[in-house]
């Protein structure tokens, strides 16, 4: 009994041990933490915006005049909105809410994570305006000791009126009159149930669930939250069912900043990983790659026949940086229609050497195992080289290639360049750019400017580094390039987008005078066009332009119509500072010279022979692994063949493969051999000037002129000796390949 008694002493003192030393470690870390009424209450914020020369452009609010608004003037659903959605048990707790913790514990570990959160609506407001966001139990601890002072010194009503004036609903709005002026261009005051639960939804997490960012997210979001307030009592089930009806809030003009670039700016500093609402405050400097000159172009860019809305996005290919932008719809995700051609089938299949520049193709109206893709105005063209389909960009071709190539392998060189595509966009519509989500322009830009960078890729970034206020550097754009395609295949792309602007759909850029490449796409019906862009690029940059509506209107705009005329002016002005220079080519891509015969004959690729005359050769560059490995051999040992016969006393003689040569016959007769006929013949040879009775034999020897002049002759056949007489003509027809003389 007494060891029993002293067992459990010396446990009673082990745990007594045990909680003098938290409860002391939880002083000892809590004991500088203050609470700061002026805290709760944030007073305006800026960062200075600087160009890609260092100079001044603005100073950006980093809490958008934090407007504020009293609890008394918001209607109930908006406040049960945030309650309902971050804290159910607000009213019934004193800021700890003990009983979420130990189910929030119990989750956590049955699942062996810590994801399981159980922040309340005044924990949240403390670590907000007072803490860092490190995950360390120290913070936790000054965090529950701040939080037990908050709740005696404010009354819960206090404390959520702090809560919903100091939130971030990203977008540089702070609290939630910022948010609804923002998102729904009126005062909080006016908030309906469905605009309160989609404002709840938002701060979770503003990159990831803003209806403009992830708009499917942000729904389903909104309408959980919205079942919850019916589930509490909070709204009537059928204001909940009317709630979950109405649609989403669509971005428009209503952006934090007059200027395209200073709105990108923001939203890329919202998505780097040392972006924080609550810390990032006053003394930060943002430089960014913004040319102001080419800037303040764009923004002013326009023409008399303007007839829907415009995007223009330009990258420095060696800095990958943005230098200029322009959106008056907005940054939108797109369908890159026949953009997509180069970048998710041509140099795909290049690179896995299923293709070469001059690969024939079938362009004729194809059924793909019930998908019949159509070319512009029906058009159909038989056999056409991939340069020439990608040049004018059919869309016959484009399928066929990626059903070979296989959607899979696509999609591995897009994810390289970062233009996911979904479940939904895995078929062979793929090819002529049908997606789903679609793509941003600057997305797209990006991607085509791996071809100008030698087949490697990195994201573009419109900001070049942060400081601090005390001058550190906390942020700087590293750019670490990854390879995608080979040199030889981007450089083989670039010629033949140099080809579409000189006489294919991008001809309108054929008046630079300079060495540019591009591509054009479009997207519509019947009825119009929904999309039309054109991305030009050069050694030096690439250029975007869409035109379309956000609302999908219909246009009557193409892409190589004022698209490309706008990259031609923009290509203009970039090189009025100078002329790039061209893009160079690769030691691993030869010109080769090609057969020309059984190219249109018989749709292959041959190699021209050693001697063959340039009227019957076409050349092409090739990656040096993907040279045709065959000749024609028409030209290397000029072979034809003939039969002999006699009729009428006259002897005939047919030929066969002499298109391609001339051709020398000679007569032998009594030992005596004489030339009959030297020249071009197409496929009969008469000889009437025999005698009766007298045998003939004839040997034919075919032969050409190679492009030096020089004789080039073949191998000369005998063809069996003839006599004609009254009674029967004597011959033995040939047989070619045998040697009858030897027999």
């Amino acid at each position: 009994m007494k060891i029993v008694k002293n067992i459990l002493i010396i446990s009673l003192a082990f745990f007594a041990a045990i909680i003098v030393t938290c409860l002391a470690f939880y002083f000892v870390s809590t004991r500088s933490s203050r609470l700061d009424p002026k805290k709760l209450n944030p007073s305006e914020n800026y960062a200075t915006v600087y160009d890609d020369e260092n100079n001044k452009i603005s100073d950006v609010s980093l809490t958008n005049a934090n407007k504020k608004i009293k609890l008394t003037d918001l209607p109930d659903h908006v406040k049960f909105a945030f309650i309902a959605s971050e804290d159910k048990r607000f009213y019934k707790h004193h800021g700890l809410d003990y009983a979420r913790i130990a189910k929030a514990a119990l989750k956590n570990i049955s699942k062996m994570s810590f994801r399981q959160g159980a922040s309340t609506i005044s924990q949240q407001l403390i670590k907000n305006t007072h803490l860092t966001n490190e995950k360390t139990l120290t913070r936790k601890l000054r965090e529950i000791k701040l939080t037990k002072k908050l709740e005696k010194k404010y009354s819960k009503n206090q404390i959520l009126e702090s809560y919903l004036n100091t939130i971030y609903f990203g977008n540089a709005c702070y609290g939630i009159e910022n948010a609804s002026n923002f998102y729904f261009k009126k005062s909080a005051s006016q908030l309906n149930e469905a605009e309160s639960a989609t404002l709840a939804a938002i701060i979770r997490a503003p990159a990831l669930y803003s209806p403009f960012a992830n708009a499917e997210k942000c729904l389903t979001t909104r309408n959980s939250i919205l079942t919850k307030m019916r589930d509490l009592g909070y709204i009537s089930a059928q204001s909940c069912e009317k709630a979950i009806q109405e649609p989403l809030p669509v971005k428009g003009e209503n952006t934090i900043f007059s200027r395209s670039y200073l709105q990108c700016v923001y939203e890329e500093l919202e998505s780097l990983p040392i972006y924080s609402p609550y810390t990032f405050t006053k003394g930060y400097k943002i430089y960014t790659y913004m040319d102001s000159d080419l800037q303040d172009y764009t923004e002013n860019l326009k023409t008399d026949v303007d007839r829907s809305g415009k995007s223009i996005v330009i990258i420095n290919n060696k800095t990958h940086g943005v230098v200029a932008c322009t959106f008056t719809q907005g940054d939108l995700k797109r369908q890159p229609g026949s953009l997509f051609k180069p970048l998710a089938v041509y140099a795909p299949a290049l690179e896995e050497n299923l293709i070469s520049a001059s690969t024939p193709v079938a362009d004729v109206k194809t059924d793909f195992g019930g998908y019949t893709p159509k070319n512009y105005k029906e058009q159909y063209r038989g056999y056409v080289s991939c340069r020439e389909a990608l040049k004018d960009s059919l869309n016959v071709p484009a399928v066929s290639i990626l059903e070979k190539l296989g959607i899979s392998k696509s999609e591995k060189y897009l994810k390289k360049m970062q233009l996911d595509i979904t479940k939904k966009d895995k078929n062979l519509s793929l090819a002529l750019g049908g997606t789903n989500e679609g793509f941003s322009l600057k997305n797209l830009t990006g991607a085509y400017s791996v071809f100008a960078n030698k087949g490697r890729y990195a994201p573009s970034a419109y900001i070049r580094k942060i400081t601090d206020e005390n001058g550190n550097t906390v942020y700087e754009h590293n750019v670490i390039p990854t390879r995608v395609f080979s040199e030889d295949t981007a450089y083989i792309v670039s010629d033949i987008l140099h080809d579409a602007t000189q006489n294919g759909t991008a001809k309108k850029l054929s008046f630079l005078p300079f060495y540019v490449c591009a591509k054009t796409g479009t997207c519509g019906n019947e009825q119009g066009n929904t999309d039309a862009y054109t991305i030009s690029f050069t050694s030096d940059y690439s250029v975007g332009v869409w035109m379309g509506n956000a609302d999908n209107t219909l246009t009557n705009i193409t892409g190589g119509g004022l698209p490309c005329h706008y990259a031609m002016l923009l290509n203009k002005k970039i090189a009025s500072r100078g002329a790039p220079q061209p893009i160079q080519g690769q030691e691993s891509v030869e010109e080769i010279s090609l057969d020309k015969i059984t190219y249109e004959k018989d749709h292959t690729l041959n190699l021209a022979d050693k001697n063959q005359p340039t009227e019957y050769t076409f050349t092409e560059i090739f990656r040096k692994s993907n040279i045709p490995p065959h000749t024609c051999g028409i030209f290397d040992s000029p072979q034809i063949k003939a039969d002999i016969s006699c009729k009428n006393k006259q002897i005939i003689i047919d030929l066969c493969q002499t298109e391609y040569y001339e051709i020398e016959i000679k007569r032998t007769n009594n030992g005596k051999t004489i030339t009959i006929f030297d020249g071009k013949i197409e496929n009969e040879f008469i000889d009437k000037n025999i005698i009766e009775d007298n045998k003939y034999v004839y040997s034919i020897t075919p032969y050409f002129y190679n492009d030096t002049g020089e004789k080039i002759s073949g191998k000369t056949i005998t063809l069996p000796a003839v006599k004609v007489s009254e009674k029967k003509s004597e011959h033995t027809k040939p047989n070619i390949g045998f040697d009858w003389w030897k027999a």
